[in-house]
């Protein structure tokens, strides 16, 4: 099972376009435009995203097609092994490792005209990378992460402390009235935080290129102690909106979420407000990070003048920094890109972007792709059926091992 970060968390509070593509872009006339991008963007990130290719084409003299496209990778899949694809699609790092095995991909590292060494974040230049290789199949847009999210109008600070946190849960927590004390999505990356918390990995890819898996590790026990702890304090419905609701209603004081939530609480007139990573007796709150990156589909390849193009597009977009400084203000994307200065971020973007910098990056291997649902799996008996940790993530530890093994 893949873990698509962005349709988990994004599609079930409504805010993914899911404008499906009908046909091919190009129709019987061939592909449109000098370049072509297909996307899954949120209402205002789409807008957004119109405006900056407005501003390219008038500066350029060409033409971007681009499309909002639902059920993003089972199109890509279906349309660049047809030879029908985009050049371009923009989704999470986690798909490089996975799509660059299956030949979706380009590597354009001899044709760019930056240094993305001495442009972009370390984290960054990491996820557009390939694991165990020099390939650059994407450039960076932004970093995301998890952090706490607590409401003004029932606590005065938000928590300095786990325990902290477990106190302010226990003071709210009302389920009889529908109120609770703490509120989150519930899967492997939004609950990365805790199960890293103590040293232990999901997963790591060592110079060898052997995958090590850290699920039967005391740490990653730990981890998910604490994972349960909170659980006692949250809505028992799993379901994304069930968690999601009590929060952005007032009757939760505490959350986890990331900065694609924040428009949407916005324009749901939640109140809120972003806050540090609290500390955690032993360990460290440590988060996955995702960057936000824009492929070179391998149909770059095809025709020599659209892949200029799409480099050109890909480069300007990436490293101009007032479009950078665009999406920390108005979606609150943390900047990858060195040039920006940190302290002129907004509050929140800067909160963020001290949880970014706390987390660890999400495996782009493509074995990662077996881990996520064994893990979840796990994390759900254990959470709903009050299930030994041990025992349930050695158990998904073999499965995934097994997996690899096939």
């Amino acid at each position: 099972m893949d873990m698509d970060r962005r349709t988990v968390l994004k599609g079930a509070s409504g805010i993914v376009a899911t404008s499906a593509l009908a046909g091919c872009l190009g129709g019987d006339d061939g592909p449109a435009g000098d370049m072509t991008i297909w996307y899954d963007l949120g209402e205002g990130e789409e807008e957004s995203l119109d405006q900056w290719i407005g501003t390219f084409e008038d500066d350029t003299d060409q033409e971007i097609a681009s499309e909002a496209v639902g059920e993003l990778q089972d199109r890509i899949e279906t349309a660049v092994a047809s030879g029908d694809g985009p050049e371009m699609w923009n989704w999470a790092h986690d798909w490089a490792g996975d799509h660059y095995d299956r030949g979706f991909l380009t590597d354009v590292s001899d044709d760019l005209n930056i240094d993305v060494n001495e442009m972009y974040s370390d984290p960054a230049v990491e996820g557009i990378q390939p694991p165990g290789t020099d390939a650059v199949v994407a450039l960076p847009g932004a970093g995301e992460t998890m952090t706490l999210f607590y409401n003004p109008d029932l606590i005065d600070e938000p928590p300095e402390t786990y325990s902290e946190m477990l106190s302010i849960a226990e003071e709210y927590h009302n389920p009889a009235n529908g109120e609770y004390g703490f509120t989150q999505d519930v899967n492997v990356y939004t609950f990365s935080y805790a199960l890293q918390a103590f040293g232990s990995r999901v997963l790591e890819v060592d110079e060898n290129d052997e995958a090590i898996l850290g699920l039967e590790e005391d740490g990653m026990i730990q981890g998910m102690e604490l994972v349960r702890d909170l659980y006692q304090y949250m809505p028992n419905d799993l379901d994304y909106d069930a968690q999601i609701s009590p929060f952005v209603n007032g009757n939760a004081p505490l959350h986890f979420n990331g900065p694609w939530a924040v428009g949407d609480f916005n324009n749901q007139d939640a109140t809120f407000e972003v806050a540090e990573l609290p500390a955690v007796e032993g360990g460290e709150f440590t988060p996955f990070n995702g960057i936000d990156m824009w492929y070179f589909s391998d149909m770059v390849s095809e025709n020599e003048d659209r892949k200029a193009t799409t480099i050109e597009f890909a480069e300007w977009f990436t490293t101009t920094e007032e479009i950078v400084q665009h999406y920390a203000e108005e979606h609150s994307y943390i900047p990858v890109l060195e040039s920006i200065d940190q302290d002129a971020l907004p509050d929140q973007v800067a909160t963020f972007k001290t949880a970014f910098d706390q987390g660890v990056p999400m495996p782009n291997d493509s074995r990662m792709n077996q881990v996520w649902g064994p893990l979840e799996d796990a994390m759900t008996e254990v959470l709903t059926a009050d299930a030994d940790i041990a025992t349930e993530f050695s158990d998904a530890a073999e499965s995934i091992r097994d997996s690899w093994d096939e």
